[in-house]
């Protein structure tokens, strides 16, 4: 987002300046190695494909631009030695072949690890980001031509309010880049609207839509009080008033702007029992957090019982064939997330080596280099670590284990140490078992079914406590509680229902009859 490209077009413009003033003429052919090889499956093909593109551009001294250098180190073979970029190090050592290439840093360091001599094949023209001030300055200068082109206005107001929106809340993207590509747009939305200009509530609009932010957390003049959303998360989470608090610390600590930038939003442990609302609550905080945009489901869930043996850190990151993992696009392609590590004992201890990166940089590199940031994510992971020390699960126990001395004593110190914090999630109670079944009951009466046909639905006290006991288990704490409420509710209804259709606009009441839910 430097401008790496646009440094690469400007050259190209300058050497054909220098062909009008009489100097040897030269062409450019702008490709990736994708593009290269694409449809030469068989042995030999795409070697034979880059033979005769050699002696294309020899032919009328072409010049070949890559848009992605470590993408030759990649394509071709089974490793970097047999890859696209070696089969092309004799010719541009020959100088038979000249190419113009764009990297990152990091990506130009890892083709120095994996094949050195391609790297040095090629002269560093370093790009340096801008600073703050030149930043905005070009930020500004793309959105006047823009709209001066458009016929859209842009009022320097507008631009600081962009400016402002990125600088805050995606630190790691390089200026200009998504910052102008985001301006662009809208100023082409605009235009298509027939706007005669651009509104800073357009520009924040637009940022809900991408990041699925909450508008209040991007407006310093409307506060967030922690109540506020403790409450929130103990409507969806009940019992856990503790835990609620804890993850609403992350919230308003990332609404004051004191979190660290260089790290992820938060890293949180869930210890505790199974089935007592660890993933819930992960769930809360993505839908308060993220769940405002375009994009409403921001939780990436990974089950790291999937990720022990031999290579398990590999897999985090990259697929078979080197690309980016399933995990990897996910975040790559929305950021603003909450990561969920599931079981996350259950991981290979490389896994938690490569973690280490995560937590202390907000990001992962992949041993090719490609960076994947992490700094606008909240990062939670569930442990069920010493949940069955003391009986701990059940009703009506009232003191659990000692959650954080069983993680510490299973981690290592370094890991441990870059915890936020260790969330103790306590064993559920009766009375929050029963809780849990009037919030499923009120959820049920919210569905499509009982919508469409304006019916309204209603019950006792003792068809809760049923519920409550039928859908709690000693195992796996409340999670046998929708099945309950399928088997004891939702079948019986469905069938009433399905059977009447002529049913509309009256009340169902259910009640307790001979140990039996009944409905009138």
């Amino acid at each position: 987002g430097v401008g790496k490209t646009s440094v690469m077009a400007s050259a190209v413009r300058e050497i054909e300046r220098d062909i009008e003033a009489g100097l040897e003429r030269r062409r450019f052919w702008l490709t990736n190695g994708s593009r290269l090889i694409a449809g030469t499956p068989y042995l030999g093909q795409w070697e034979e494909r880059l033979e005769e593109v050699i002696t294309e551009l020899s032919g009328f001294n072409g010049v070949l631009c890559v848009e992605n250098l470590l993408e030759l180190v990649q394509l071709g073979g089974h490793d970097a030695s047999d890859s696209v970029g070696a089969f092309l190090v004799p010719y541009m050592n020959h100088l038979e072949l000249q190419v113009i290439a764009e990297a990152t840093v990091e990506e130009l360091n890892a083709c120095r690890r994996l094949l050195p001599g391609l790297a040095d094949a090629f002269q560093v023209v370093p790009v340096d980001a801008f600073d703050a001030s030149s930043a905005l300055s070009v930020l500004s200068r793309i959105a006047q031509n823009g709209g001066r082109n458009l016929r859209v206005e842009v009022g320097n107001d507008v631009v600081d309010s962009i400016f402002r929106l990125f600088r805050r809340f995606r630190p790691y993207d390089a200026f200009p880049g998504k910052a102008a590509g985001f301006t662009t747009e809208l100023i082409q939305r605009a235009a298509g609207a027939k706007q005669s200009s651009l509104e800073e509530e357009t520009i924040i609009k637009r940022f809900v839509d991408e990041t699925g932010l909450p508008e209040l957390l991007m407006r310093d003049d409307q506060p967030l009080k922690e109540e506020e959303v403790v409450s929130y998360l103990s409507s969806r989470v009940i019992g856990q008033n503790e835990a609620c608090r804890a993850a609403a610390g992350v919230i308003t600590t990332f609404k004051a702007g004191l979190n660290d930038p260089g790290r992820p939003l938060g890293v949180l442990l869930f210890s505790g029992p199974t089935g007592v609302g660890k993933t819930e609550l992960a769930r809360s905080v993505s839908d308060y957090l993220f769940g405002h945009g375009e994009m409403r489901d921001r939780l990436i869930r990974l089950d790291m019982s999937e990720y022990s043996g031999l290579g398990a850190s590999e897999r985090l990151v990259s697929d078979v064939k080197g690309q980016a993992s399933e995990f990897i696009k996910r975040v790559r392609s929305q950021p603003f997330c909450v990561v969920l590590l599931d079981e996350i004992e259950k991981a290979s201890p490389d896994v938690f080596d490569m973690l280490l990166a995560l937590f202390d940089e907000g990001r992962l590199t992949d041993r090719f280099g490609r960076v994947t940031n992490f700094q606008s994510s909240v990062i939670i992971l569930t442990s069920n670590l010493g949940a069955g020390r003391d009986g701990g699960l059940g009703f009506g126990n009232e003191r659990g284990p000692d959650y954080d001395a069983e993680v510490m004593r299973f981690f290592r110190p370094e890991f441990y140490n870059r915890l936020d914090g260790v969330v103790a999630f306590q064993p559920l109670q009766e009375e929050t078992i029963k809780q849990i079944a009037e919030k499923e009951l009120r959820e049920l009466a919210k569905r499509e079914g009982f919508a469409k046909a304006n019916l309204a639905l209603s019950w006792d006290d003792d068809v809760v406590a049923l519920v409550a006991k039928a859908g709690f288990d000693r195992r796996y704490g409340a999670r046998p509680l929708q099945r309950a409420l399928e088997e004891l509710v939702v079948t019986p209804l469905a069938r009433y229902i399905a059977s009447h259709p002529g049913v509309k606009d009256v009340a169902l009441h259910l009640k307790l009859e001979e140990g039996r839910i009944t409905f009138a």
